[in-house]
């Protein structure tokens, strides 16, 4: 097989890929630290695809089951794992996927973990970069842990330094290196000793908070619920954290409600959280929030599309935070005539939505909508 050296020495991956990001904000080129040994990586040669096609490549060190694309073209679904990575023939560190080409393909790798009992999820995404223009990323510049090497390819940021691939060529090969992933898709077969968990706890905003350790990898806390869900992690950080959108729920707590929150660590941060309520919070009924539907039929919301949207997704939740989609950005639904619709089943009574375009751009909280409802998407952004 021909290929291609790349020598990781003082070489600027710049000069052969565009890095960019979606905030227009200009970054340093990426000079890769070969440390006190240069590394070697040979880039393999892989044919270029078809006209309407695009190809993605990356190389990691570290990939026990293989890996998936997430993205728009799948609309962003976490446990959709079909558009599967084949290892490139006579490769031990090369992944290669070929799909169709969009220009506004977004996307991101995802490694399976280890363990097939341990449920897919965005812990285990390609690693963060540096996002000059974000306070809260916390990678430091030129320490990038994904990196583009050669190919077309750019950057979209969001949450802190997570990056999204976007700006690929059409019948391109775009070749990546991984350094490291976000979380450790190497699940470990031991329970955790010291323990994390970050959510909206005691009115105040998100945070981390240490766990008390019970022994034998039981861990709790007290305080009072925010009715959102909870990241657990081995330190105060969210590196590697893993996220628990859903906890099982005893008592029937709510958002106010003081709670008693256990964790029991199976392997690492996969197990079981629980939340306890302890005591009902005193919080306030607002009269003018409705509770029931004020029509017979199920309740149908109309999106009126801004103009240069190409997709448009519903995410959409009931009273304590019951998601009707299983992930963000939720249904991707068909634009007719400039709208979209969407018609909830019989037995929610009151919803509340948002409507986005799969690229980071949403509406804002439409809530406590009880009847048919038409929104002017572009009246209600952020």
């Amino acid at each position: 097989m021909k290929v291609n050296k790349l020598f990781l020495g003082a070489m600027l991956v710049a000069s052969v890929a565009m890095i960019s990001c979606k905030k227009n904000n200009k970054q340093e080129p990426a000079i890769i630290d070969p440390g006190t040994e240069p590394q070697e990586i040979q880039i393999p040669s892989i044919a270029a695809p078809a006209a309407g096609k695009t190809t993605i490549a990356f190389y990691a060190e570290v990939c026990p089951r293989g890996a998936y694309l997430v993205g728009s073209h799948n609309g962003y679904n976490i446990a959709d794992d079909s558009f599967s990575f084949e290892k490139v023939a006579g490769e031990d560190n090369w992944w290669a996927l070929t799909i169709d080409y969009a220009a506004d393909l977004q996307a991101k790798v995802i490694a399976r973990p280890s363990d097939a009992d341990v449920p897919l999820a965005w812990s285990y995404q390609w690693g963060k970069c540096y996002d000059a223009s974000d306070p809260n990323c916390t990678v430091k510049e030129g320490e990038d842990n994904t990196v583009i090497l050669q190919g077309q390819g750019e950057w979209a940021f969001e949450n802190g330094g997570e990056v999204k691939l976007s700006n690929v060529a059409d019948g391109g090969v775009v070749y990546i290196q991984v350094k490291n992933w976000n979380a450790s898709p190497i699940i470990e077969a031991k329970k955790l000793e010291t323990c994390w968990i970050k959510s909206n706890f005691n009115g105040a905003d998100w945070a981390w908070y240490e766990m008390t350790a019970k022994g034998d990898g039981v861990f709790e806390f007290e305080g009072v619920w925010g009715g959102n869900g909870c990241n657990i992690n081995s330190v105060g950080e969210d590196g590697g954290a893993a996220w628990y959108p859903d906890p099982e729920k005893v008592g029937d707590p709510a958002s106010g409600d003081k709670v008693k929150v256990t964790f029991v660590s199976e392997k690492m941060t996969v197990g079981k959280l629980t939340i306890e309520l302890l005591e009902k919070g005193e919080t306030p009924v607002d009269p003018t929030i409705p509770t029931t539907r004020d029509q017979e039929q199920p309740i149908t919301v109309t999106g009126i599309v801004p103009e240069g949207w190409a997709k448009c997704f519903l995410w959409a939740w009931e009273a304590g935070d019951k998601n009707v989609f299983a992930a963000w950005p939720g249904q991707e639904l068909p634009i007719e005539n400039g709208k979209v619709s969407y018609t909830f089943d019989d037995a929610v009574q009151v919803i509340n939505v948002i409507f986005s375009n799969g690229d980071g751009v949403q509406t804002k909280n439409i809530e406590n909508l009880n009847k048919d409802t038409e929104i002017n998407i572009a009246e209600n952004l952020q």
